[in-house]
């Protein structure tokens, strides 16, 4: 008997692990997610006040969502993170490993403390919040989906983000040996790949350590950028959430080890 849309993309009964789901991409997933009636646990660094916004919202259309405050970069939080889910829901059946910060930087500027920085938050986190999570989910015998934001830097470098390009091309190779280990739990791993998407958090780093001059090039830059996407805009963040709601839903019960890029054509330039 063959099932219905509706049903294939109900997530009633559902929990989700969203990391970075303040703001930006993972607000934009979180809402998503919620609307096919998963609960949540929004797991992010920025104080619960900030959250609130997200949380209210989420709320407001009869969602269930929890917000945990945390520094995903710190390995010995990560245990936190399954518990606090475990304690509102009693299970989880997928993560979302959003939570990710850039900075641009000239290579000849870069600096060890940046490097440090982005990898722990983008690529360790990533990996050892996977791990429990896996853990959890092969213990309970358990199908589940863990999906990793990536970039289309993983793919084709825009410059001056060495440090978040190899962060995120470890992501891409770290989704795939994953999926290989997982696929026999039937636990699927995927990534997202997004392109330039209006994200608060993107405008307030995008400006960082730069030099006036680095600045007002870069502002030119991203005017260029906008015309060269045959789409003819930026992403949005609920481009990347309708996204995740596919692999989340059973619509992508045979995808594993994939790279869905959504980009608007970027990579086509």
């Amino acid at each position: 008997m063959s099932t219905s849309i509706q049903e294939i993309f109900n997530l009633s009964n559902k929990v989700a692990i969203v990391t970075g789901g303040a703001m930006g991409i993972g607000k934009g997933i979180a809402l998503r997610l919620s609307e096919a009636g998963a609960s949540l646990l929004i797991a992010d660094i920025y104080p619960a006040k900030e959250a609130e916004i997200a949380l209210n919202e989420i709320r407001s259309k009869g969602g269930n969502a929890e917000y945990l405050e945390i520094d995903l970069s710190k390995t010995e939080n990560l245990q936190l993170v399954v518990n606090e889910a475990l304690k509102h829901f009693g299970n989880i059946h997928f993560l979302i490993n959003n939570a990710g910060i850039f900075n641009y930087m000239p290579v000849t500027n870069l600096n060890e403390e940046l490097w440090d920085k982005t990898i722990n938050l983008n690529l360790k986190s990533v990996a050892f919040l996977s791990k429990l999570v896996m853990q959890h989910l092969i213990n309970t015998k358990q199908k589940g989906k863990i999906i990793n934001i990536s970039s289309v830097d993983s793919l084709k470098p825009t410059g001056n983000l060495s440090h978040y390009d190899a962060s995120k091309g470890g992501v891409r190779m770290l989704t795939r040996s994953f999926a290989k280990e997982a696929g026999k739990y039937g636990i699927t791993v995927n990534d997202i790949a997004p392109g330039g998407v209006n994200t608060p958090g993107a405008q307030k780093m995008m400006g960082t350590s730069l030099t006036t001059e680095q600045t007002e090039t870069l502002k030119k830059q991203s005017e260029a950028f906008v015309q060269m996407i045959p789409l003819q805009r930026m992403g949005e963040p609920d481009d990347i959430g309708k996204a995740a709601l596919f692999l989340c839903s059973a619509a992508a019960d045979y995808i594993t080890g994939s790279t869905l890029i959504v980009d608007g054509g970027l990579l086509l330039m």
